[in-house]
């Protein structure tokens, strides 16, 4: 599948490190496609990445990840174009205090952008190292991912296990704030216990 990350950043980087070595295209959308950054992104995945700009890496993938800083959304949305009908998987954590504009989730915030793009939210809830690692004893690590179309949830279900990871479908993206609140309480936990830490949802 051809996937177009915007930011080549830690959780970025690591997914595509992930997707590249399981086959898939990787195009990063980077402001700076020949930044140190996202040349330390590249050497280690072969012919199956490449970067370029945003607009070029949203055009690029059959689905879109955004994994930029809350801060840049907003601008790196705007610079990917039209997302109408993308599959577009929210990374991202707004962690400050909401405006009173904002909606009740940053997905939700994230969905209203991107107009018309078919929004998730997922790999937010664990550090990025844990991507590359995701095995704690004979356990995964879990993914949640919240949306709202269901064809598009099962490709984005397929992609988040290609990573390793277990893979919870947590139901519609007005869940995602429920989600992202796993966010802050796994930051104030690793502030203990440190960053070696990750959730995962027992079954019977």
């Amino acid at each position: 599948m051809k996937i177009g990350i915007i930011g080549a950043g830690n959780i970025g980087g690591n997914l595509g490190k992930l997707w590249a070595a399981k086959g898939h295209e990787i195009l990063f959308g980077v402001r700076d496609p020949q930044s140190s950054k996202t040349r330390a992104a590249l050497a280690a995945l072969g012919e199956k990445a490449r970067a370029g700009g945003i607009a070029e890496a949203a055009a690029f993938g059959e689905g879109v990840v955004l994994a930029v800083p809350w801060a840049a959304v907003r601008e790196a949305i705007r610079s990917a174009g039209d997302l109408g009908g993308k599959i577009l998987i929210d990374a991202t954590n707004r962690l400050t205090p909401p405006l009173p504009a904002d909606g009740p989730s940053a997905a939700e915030d994230v969905a209203r952008m991107a107009n018309g793009a078919r929004v998730f939210k997922s790999f937010n809830t664990l550090g990025a190292e844990t991507l590359l690692d995701s095995q704690f004893g004979s356990e995964h690590a879990t993914t949640f991912v919240c949306g709202d179309d269901p064809h598009a949830k099962a490709v984005v279900m397929r992609l988040a296990a290609d990573t390793g990871l277990d893979v919870v479908d947590a139901g519609p993206l007005s869940n995602a704030a429920l989600v992202e609140s796993l966010t802050r309480l796994w930051i104030q936990l690793s502030r203990s216990m440190g960053r070696g830490i990750a959730f995962r949802l027992l079954r019977r």
